[in-house]
């Protein structure tokens, strides 16, 4: 459910944002955690009810647009600004609740019960992220990049109300769960809801250090019928810049998608490849739309991405010398290179983006970031266009 913010409300937000950031320095200066936390030692095992905490995000975003023929553009964006609270009911049952209050509106993110049956078992209710692709499983408070690459944001369907289980062993993970549609529909005259069934297993086939990461996503989509149809369209990586290629509408009954991954941690380095196609059935187009990324990330301070098996992702960059503690802070550079084509029985077109990032992490839980995109765009509704973007990020969380 959306609702417009009342203003007394977001003044009062925003104070509790500006109170507890100035204690997240502090808490910034803990010792880095082991590179990967088995399940037996998480927290969702302890035999302790903890209280409800509060969390959230702030990412506040500047960009300077440009195209091939010179026109240019430049803009400033509330990216996002999560609050939320977590806590537990019981030694074994969890909640989470977090909403967006950027752009005016008010949006439900993760809102879930979580139980662990055991240390490697855990079943979720409620409204959560549907378990395909490594980038869309990576916090954004964690991604390199200020965006996921096209194809993770493309192809990802994102939160789901929805049923899950997870299960976990000391080097590997399987999530997967039966998930409804993403909005709220009026049950009027006579339709079935979508439905779509997903999984997701990944692999740390390096006991120890170095992480080397290996997984596989899929889903099957059983689309609304009588529905409005399916549009597929992305920006070339940053929130705010113009849709770059899209499908338009196009009927279909129903899609399935297969994805891979694989992931490199060592020390200062990371390496991220990942990529898949989804294929949709209609009864008049029957679009195979596909997309990949890679990218290298390294650190000039010498952090390390500790790599979570549980999950399977590469988590956050926690500085060695904290600004203000005798250091610096963290410096990270990074490459990614990635490609999307939405052109096969569709007139989406095709883009291929290249970016460069700088992270600054003075503190664990703030990042500085100038990322520069690259794209060309073939074969579109707008033509072939080449665009340049510079976009700037100032993001905190807690």
């Amino acid at each position: 459910m959306r609702r417009m913010i009342p203003l007394a409300a977001l003044s009062a937000l925003i104070g509790c944002l500006v109170s507890l950031v100035g204690g997240g320095a502090a808490e910034a200066q803990a010792p880095a955690p082991t590179p990967s936390v088995p399940p037996e030692t998480s927290a969702t095992s302890r035999d302790e009810v903890q209280g409800p905490s509060l969390r959230g995000r702030a990412q506040f975003d500047a960009l300077i647009y440009s195209k091939e023929a010179g026109s240019k553009a430049t803009g400033t964006q509330v990216r996002r600004l999560y609050l939320g609270a977590e806590g537990d009911l019981t030694p074994k049952l969890s909640w989470i609740a977090e909403a967006d209050f950027s752009g005016g509106e008010v949006k439900v993110q993760d809102a879930y019960l979580a139980y662990q049956a055991n240390p490697g078992l855990e079943f979720v209710l409620g409204h959560f992220k549907v378990p395909v692709t490594s980038e869309d499983q990576t916090s954004d408070n964690h991604t390199v990049f200020l965006e996921r690459s096209a194809y993770a944001g493309t192809f990802a369907p994102g939160r789901r109300l929805g049923l899950g289980a997870h299960l976990t062993g000391e080097r590997w993970g399987v999530r997967g769960g039966l998930f409804g549609e993403n909005a709220d529909k009026a049950l009027d005259g006579d339709r079935e809801e979508s439905w779509l069934l997903a999984l997701r297993g990944h692999v740390d086939v390096l006991p120890g250090q170095p992480a080397l990461h290996l997984g596989v996503s899929a889903y099957h989509h059983r689309l609304e019928d009588r529905g409005p149809g399916v549009r597929l369209s992305q920006k070339p990586e940053n929130g705010r810049a113009p849709r770059a290629v899209d499908t338009g509408m196009f009927q279909a009954d129903n899609a399935g998608f297969l994805g891979a991954e694989a992931g490199f941690g060592h020390g200062p380095l990371t390496v991220q490849l990942e990529g898949g196609a989804v294929a949709y059935e209609g009864p008049i187009v029957n679009p195979r739309l596909w997309g990949w990324s890679a990218q290298a990330a390294w650190r000039w301070t010498g952090e390390a991405r500790s790599y979570d098996a549980a999950d399977g992702v590469f988590g956050r960059v926690r500085p060695r010398a904290p600004l203000g503690k005798g250091g610096f802070g963290a410096v990270e550079t990074a490459l990614r290179l990635g490609h999307l084509d939405l052109s096969d029985d569709v007139e989406g077109g095709e883009m291929t983006t290249y970016g460069a990032v700088v992270n600054w992490l003075p503190v664990t839980h703030l990042r500085l970031s100038a990322n520069l995109i690259q794209a060309e765009i073939k074969g579109g509704r707008g033509g072939d266009i080449d665009e340049t973007l510079l976009a700037l990020r100032a993001a905190v969380d807690w």
